[in-house]
């Protein structure tokens, strides 16, 4: 009885280790070259910052986008959203479809928290 404790006590200790040294992966998988065109175009917004430093804290807004958001719907909002920024009749268009607004308004709200984990004001 004892051993037998001893062994179930020693497998959710080893258990809890395995959990722990696990690696953690990524729910989903983007473009080697979608995730370095975002970078670019994320360090090109604070020109200001050393460039370093960006690459860093850029890569790690994209790496956010990848732990919850599938690959598709990210090209879906990111399209609407700066589609939405186009000025005139063409980014109007965008502007006043719902559907469009919808999705530029969520990669919006999930930018904003991504550039808050990763430390970019």
């Amino acid at each position: 009885m004892i051993v037998r404790k001893t062994a179930q006590a020693l497998a959710i200790v080893l258990g809890a280790v395995a959990g722990l040294t696990a690696a953690p992966t990524q729910a989903y998988d983007y473009p080697t070259v979608d995730r370095v065109e975002f970078v670019h175009m994320c360090q090109r917004e604070y020109p200001d910052k050393p460039p370093h430093e960006m690459l860093y804290k850029c890569a790690c807004v994209i790496d956010k986008f990848g732990e919850t958001t599938p690959y598709d719907d990210f090209v879906e909002s990111s399209t609407a959203y700066y589609a939405s920024s186009i000025a005139g009749e063409r980014g109007q268009v965008i502007r006043n479809e719902r559907v469009a607004k919808a999705l530029a308004d969520s990669f919006r709200e999930q930018l904003g928290k991504a550039r808050k984990a990763c430390f970019i004001n």
